[in-house]
């Protein structure tokens, strides 16, 4: 019998957590059914992050850097 095994991870805004016009990045890595949530420790404003991508949105201050930075995270697993 073979065994399936997932693995994901997804980026969103954690909004609980909102100060001013700037909220905190999550990460959300789900092993097998069973999630965990970190924090990246790093803010973005509301307006600028895309939540269908879940990335920055390209032509704001910032993105280009942080977006690699995601990218980064996403392919060490």
């Amino acid at each position: 019998m073979q065994t399936s095994k997932t693995f994901s991870i997804h980026f969103w805004l954690n909004l609980a957590k909102k100060k001013g016009n700037s909220a905190p990045i999550y990460a959300r890595i789900t092993v097998n059914g069973k999630r965990a949530e970190i924090s990246l420790k790093r803010d973005i404003l509301v307006t600028y992050w895309d939540t269908k991508s879940k990335r920055a949105k390209p032509r704001t201050p910032g993105a280009k850097m942080l977006n690699a930075y995601l990218d980064v995270l996403v392919f060490c697993k």
